[in-house]
């Protein structure tokens, strides 16, 4: 009796840790707000930048997800560039139809003299603001996942990464590419 009574509190914990995401933003910055809010502090990516001159594909890419509605844009701002204080390398926010769908945050290595310091206490400040969450690969990725928001942290040996998305958006732009 007392494991079934155990394993219900456990479950039941991380269940509502899980759907804390749902209710909290990262770095204050909240999904599902309009592009104007951004735009002060956004560089469009429009395709015809230097990197794209050279690479088509990717170019060809980029010009058709704009027809799409989906718009991706490198923040310059100061306001949503941190996490728990460490400035991002690069923070990167994605809209379809003019909507905030999606942030990454990148720090990479190349930039932090302490770099799986860094790591471990993003990792460490987002399980103590959302929860446990999956670690589906010790030390590598972990995932906060609910119906509607969707979190994760990832490193690899040059950077690590957090992306915090609308699961329900997401999905459509997915099937648009």
């Amino acid at each position: 009796m007392r494991s079934i009574i155990l394993a219900f509190l456990v479950v039941g914990f991380s269940s509502s840790a899980q759907k804390i995401i749902n209710k909290t933003p990262v770095n204050e910055l909240e999904l599902n707000t309009s592009l104007s809010q951004y735009r002060n502090d956004l560089r469009l990516i429009t395709g015809d930048e230097e990197i794209y001159r050279n690479y088509p594909n990717l170019k060809e890419n980029v010009k058709k997800n704009i027809a799409n509605g989906i718009r991706e844009g490198l923040y310059g701002g100061y306001a949503y560039d941190k996490i728990d204080g460490i400035p991002a390398s690069r923070t990167t926010l994605f809209f379809y139809k003019n909507e905030l769908y999606k942030v990454r945050w990148f720090f990479l290595k190349s930039e932090l003299r302490n770099f799986e310091e860094v790591q471990s206490e993003l990792t460490q400040y987002l399980k103590d603001k959302f929860g446990p969450g999956e670690e589906q690969i010790p030390e590598l990725l972990n995932v906060w996942q609910t119906k509607k928001r969707y979190l994760q942290a990832f490193s690899d040996e040059n950077e690590f990464q957090i992306e915090y998305r609308d699961e329900k958006i997401h999905r459509a732009v997915e099937k648009l590419k």
